[in-house]
This record gives C-alpha cells, sequence and structure tokens, in this order.
C-alpha cells in the first residue's frame, strides 16, 4: 500500500488509494514563462472495499502513515504534528511560499486571502488553510508570522516552518518538491482529508474558480455523499 501511494505521487498527483481519484496534474512550477494551461480535473470512481472493511484510503492509520507527523513550527513557534495537528479530519486548502518571493507568492495570497474573507465565518471553522515555506532556513515562525499578518490572515490559517530536511519530506508528499525553493510549485492542493477527497488547482486562478471548489467539498460532506 505505502509503496504504490509513494509511486504515483512521484508523478505530482495525490494516490487514488488515498483521494478516490486521480486529481488534476502536477501544476507547473514558479516561472511564469513556463505556466500553462490550468490542469483538468479528472476525477474518476475509485474501487470499493469489501462489505464491512474500511477503504484503506480511508483509514486514519494509513493516512497518517503516508502525510507522516513529521514534527514542524507554525507561526506562533508551537510544534505541530503535521497529519494530526494540521490535516486529521479537516477541509484544506495548503499551498506553497515564501516570504521573500516577489514573483507568484503575492498573487497566491491575496487570493487565498479573498477566499478566506468570502468563506465568512465557515474559515477556520469548516475549512482550514495551510501554507508551508519552501525556504525553511529563512522563513522562521516570526518571518512567517508578520507574513500571515500583511496579508490579514486569521485563525484557521496555520503557516509551516522547521528543519529543512522535515520541510522537504512534507512538502513531497505532495509531489510538489523543487531542487530550487525559487523555482517553488503555485499549485493549490485542496483536499477533504476525512473523506480522501483530493484534488490540484492552479494557485493563480481568481476566487470566483477556487470557491466552488471548497463549496462542493462542504456540501458533499454535509451530504454524505459517497465519493
Amino acid at each position: 500500500m505505502k509503496t504504490r501511494i509513494r509511486k504515483m505521487l512521484s508523478s505530482a498527483a495525490l494516490s487514488t488509494v488515498l483521494a478516490g481519484g486521480v486529481p488534476a496534474p502536477g501544476v507547473l512550477a514558479h516561472d511564469a514563462h513556463r505556466q500553462g494551461p490550468p490542469p483538468k480535473d479528472n476525477a474518476v470512481s475509485a474501487p470499493q472495499a469489501p462489505k464491512g472493511k474500511v477503504p484503506r484510503r480511508l483509514d486514519e492509520g494509513e493516512q497518517r502513515r503516508y502525510f507522516t507527523d513529521t514534527k514542524l513550527l507554525d507561526q506562533d513557534g508551537r510544534e505541530v504534528r503535521f497529519y494530526t495537528d494540521a490535516l486529521r479530519g479537516k477541509i484544506v486548502l495548503i499551498s506553497f511560499i515564501y516570504t521573500n518571493c516577489t514573483d507568484i507568492c503575492p498573487i497566491l495570497m491575496h487570493n487565498l486571502t479573498d477566499v478566506q474573507d468570502q468563506l465568512g465565518d465557515r474559515f477556520g471553522k469548516d475549512v482550514f488553510f495551510v501554507s508551508i515555506t519552501v525556504d525553511p532556513e529563512d522563513d522562521t515562525p516570526e518571518e512567517l508570522k508578520r507574513y500571515g499578518e500583511r496579508y490579514n490572515a486569521r485563525p484557521g490559517w496555520t503557516f509551516l516552518t522547521g528543519p529543512k530536511k522535515d520541510v522537504e519530506a512534507v512538502i513531497r508528499r505532495f509531489g510538489e518538491f523543487q531542487d530550487d525553493f525559487e523555482d517553488h510549485s503555485m499549485t493549490f492542493v485542496l483536499g477533504d482529508v476525512k473523506n480522501a477527497r483530493w484534488s490540484k488547482m492552479r494557485g493563480d486562478q481568481p476566487p470566483e474558480t477556487v470557491l466552488p471548489r471548497i463549496r462542493d467539498l462542504l456540501e458533499r460532506r454535509e451530504s454524505g455523499a459517497s465519493l
């Protein structure tokens, strides 16, 4: 199981076993000259587990083993176990940023701020943001705190840093690692962790494109819709 998931994510896609479908292909990296058309969302139905058994993609232990409980630090300097504290049971929008970026990151951050505001009181209650720095050697918790305040980040938006090897290990789980952090991914990874629904989208898309994807996950969770 673990080998299969790792193999599929190495191609910059979240696993069918975890996600219940094949999400959008990996988005081009940071360089604006290499930005192509938005990826297509090619979700398909996952095979069903035998009756009486919880599908592995929905098993909390399997999810924890895959995403890992790597210990990182949030913008307040608190220790965060990645799966248990940042992901478990949540609907999350994950982004990859660094505070000295002057190219794509300001676009991503403004989009995230707009989405946060339009979610209203559902943000921090039903939907959460996780922004992982790709430059952990420079982005201390204090730097991330100031960065979040610059974009009016509200409770429910977690910024993560930590030892370089640990941060990189987490980013690799999403197939978004780049050797040169300045060439980092502009991808948003959207997931309903509890129900193992995952997809990817370009982070430079307007909130009007991102919000329906989030609201769809909310509606499907609330209705108990199957994958």
